[in-house]
């Protein structure tokens, strides 16, 4: 089976700048490759002609499965993963053709901003814990973003299939060290170009009554007003165990020792795969409990359980207890 094909761009120094953080690490890829990927890289100039490179390749067919845009953000502190690129030239300096376009349209009869298409709730997944990354809605008005949204338009027009396209804004070296922006990179073209598998845990926890808590996604979630079991990703230092006692000490502010495994399910969504580990928890005190990353939370008996909607992940668990009983009660 032919690998997925990427294509990571980088840009040469401009303005007063020695070098490019975008350019050191797009050659580092180039000589070591990215696990189970088929890589192209191209250098661009800093300029509209550098701008344009990678639209025009797409609207003469090339194909590629994603493209990422790397970037130099002076200034900023975090790797910045951009969700826009906007129809917007806002130059303070000349690019390196002596071009300044302190404000205008990129191109015309086309939207103000387009959205990427890369899969934000698994890059969300992949980077909720991660510092030095975040979410920018805004990429600035220089060559960067004007690429971006170039790359962006033209993937809708292309003849081939349409990749998926994502800017990263990288800081300074001295900001963020490049072993550690490369890992960055790294990580998100799987994100962009394989399908990821999450191993997950979660709590069952009980009150007096024998009732288990629920807990809601809240909005600005993928999955909001969607409910679920309290817990989370088990990274790869962990034990589901430690795991779990993590998740519930920066969910809930309580300090748990999971007591023993209930049941473990797979569930395929959209745009990942899931393996889930059900940690039976004891029981606890309502009263303790103080939730952090949910809007709500509820004590559900067994004949309640199915009158709150369980992500698809655990409505076959929840439907099976209804009928049958919860475990420990």
């Amino acid at each position: 089976m032919a690998k997925p094909r990427i294509l990571v761009t980088g840009f040469t120094a401009f303005s007063t700048h020695d070098g490019n953080i975008s350019q050191s690490i797009m050659e580092e890829i180039s000589n070591s490759g990215l696990d189970g990927l088929d890589v192209e890289t191209m250098l661009l100039t800093v300029d509209e002609a550098g701008s344009k490179a990678v639209a025009r390749e797409l609207l003469a067919g090339a194909e590629y499965r994603a493209i990422i845009h790397l970037g130099l953000s002076d200034g900023s502190e975090r790797i910045r993963l951009e969700r826009y690129g906007r129809n917007e030239n806002r130059m303070t300096v000349p690019d390196n053709s002596g071009r300044l376009v302190k404000r205008g349209e990129i191109l015309n009869n086309a939207p103000e901003r387009i959205q990427t298409n890369a899969p934000v709730h698994v890059l969300d997944e992949e980077f909720g814990n991660d510092v030095n990354v975040i979410w920018s809605e805004d990429a600035g008005g220089y060559v960067c973003n004007e690429t971006y949204f170039r790359t962006l338009f033209a993937s809708g027009l292309s003849p081939g299939s349409i990749p998926t396209v994502l800017l990263l804004h990288l800081p300074d070296a001295k900001r963020i060290a490049p072993s550690e922006q490369l890992s960055v990179v790294k990580r998100v073209s799987k994100c962009l170009c394989m399908r990821p598998h999450y191993e997950v845990v979660a709590a069952l926890l009980l009150d007096e009554m024998d009732r288990l808590l629920a807990c809601r996604r809240p909005v600005g979630d993928a999955w909001a007003g969607w409910w679920e079991f309290p817990g989370g990703k088990i990274s790869w230092h962990e034990t589901p165990e430690e795991a779990l006692s993590r998740e519930l000490e920066e969910e809930l502010q309580i300090s748990i020792n999971p007591l023993h495994k209930v049941t473990e399910l797979r569930h395929q969504y959209g745009d990942r795969d899931v393996t889930l580990q059900i940690w039976h928890c004891g029981k606890v005190d309502p009263i303790s409990i103080r939730p952090t990353e949910h809007d709500e939370t509820r004590w559900l008996s067994r004949e309640g359980l199915m009158e709150v909607k369980w992500l698809p992940a655990d409505r076959a668990l929840i439907e099976s207890w209804h009928e049958s009983g919860i475990p420990g009660c």
